[in-house]
């Protein structure tokens, strides 16, 4: 165990280098990754300073390490969704074993060649990934490229894939009277949903909230001034021509079947009449959904489901969650995005530790 831990310490103090200012080429490094990724330069940044886990907990790499499978050779296969996932993806590979090959996103290699640039010898750049048989490859993607991958592998290559995944922010009355103001809950949550521009699989998409109409329909419009007053801090990257139709075909099927407030360059939407849960676009679109049972009313989705924003992680209620959703990170809202460097950040089918 101490040697794997060591191995992962070297590659991330690394890895540090590049979210340190005083690096030389740190505006290089912002200015390159904003223009491959589309994310504003601000949002790089505040990526590097509260999503780049390069000084965990000791006992969070003794939880990686644990969850992590002892190999003789690892291979990663990236995805373009988070820049910063490859970091992590990095860490667990080189957990694994002492021989590490990593192939990059074709649409988005920067982060990797940065990385292999301040950690020499640490890995491998790879254009082509060939696994023998007894190594592990660690895959990051869509489900569909997922099972092509799968056809493709020798036989006996063992793979860890990691596919769709999305995040959702559940809220009971009780907290919502006791907090401060709606507007505090509402802030966390924008903060979460601006980070990535809502293309992670952390990013939360739809906000259960159980409570009355009037209350739900409060924190809607809540949410929808956070994120507008959040976008002069940290603006709306581009997008694609597909996904700016794709929030506008859902703009407009939303005002007639419940209420759409605008948010800067995004929206909140809001259920007045009980809908099929149904998955907003990404690009700062959130979607409120009041409810009944708000754990009953996400149970069907639970495969779909990385992550759970909640008021209190320390509550009763969120203890209920927990339970109800255990291959599901819980977080605090305000902290969706910031999760520990514990073993992949989708733990769905990771090992559990208790």
């Amino acid at each position: 165990m101490t040697v794997r831990i060591e191995r992962v310490k070297r590659f991330l103090r690394a890895a540090a280098t590049l979210c340190n200012r005083d690096y030389p080429q740190y505006q290089e490094v912002r200015d390159t990754l904003s223009r491959a990724t589309g994310l504003s330069p601000e949002n790089v940044e505040w990526a590097f300073e509260n999503a780049f886990e390069v000084h965990p907990a000791s006992w969070d790499l003794e939880a990686l390490c644990r969850r992590t499978p002892e190999c003789g050779r690892a291979h990663v296969i990236l995805s373009a969704n988070v820049f910063v996932g490859a970091l992590r993806a990095i860490a667990i590979a080189i957990a694994a074993a002492p021989e590490v090959h990593v192939r990059a996103s074709r649409r988005e290699p920067q982060m990797l060649e940065w990385l292999a640039r301040v950690a020499p010898g640490q890995f491998e750049l790879a254009g082509e990934l060939t696994p023998s048989a007894g190594d592990h490859v660690w895959a990051y993607g869509s489900d569909e490229t997922l099972r092509e991958l799968r056809t493709k592998l020798a036989a006996n290559t063992v793979v860890h894939g990691h596919g769709h995944g999305y995040g959702i922010v559940v809220l009971v009355e009780d907290e919502l009277r006791r907090a401060t103001s709606l507007r505090a809950i509402a802030d966390a949550i924008a903060s979460d949903t601006t980070a990535f521009d809502q293309r992670g699989c952390l990013s939360p998409r739809i906000v259960l909230v159980q409570a009355e109409l009037p209350m739900a329909r409060e924190l809607a419009q809540a949410l929808a001034a956070a994120l507008a007053t959040r976008e002069n801090v940290i603006p709306r990257g581009q997008l694609s021509d597909d996904e700016r139709a794709e929030i506008v075909r859902f703009r407009d099927t939303l005002c007639v079947a419940g209420e759409v407030f605008p948010a800067g360059c995004g929206c909140v939407s809001f259920e007045l009449q009980p809908l099929a849960w149904f998955l907003p676009p990404v690009g700062r679109v959130l979607h409120v959904k009041p409810t009944g049972n708000a754990i009953e009313a996400a149970r069907a989705e639970s495969a779909q489901l990385t992550t759970i924003g909640v008021a209190d992680p320390t509550s009763d209620y969120a203890a209920r969650v927990r339970r109800a959703f255990p291959g599901a990170r819980l977080a605090a809202i305000g902290h969706m995005q910031r999760p520990r460097l514990d073993g992949p950040v989708d733990l769905r089918h990771a090992p559990r530790l208790d």
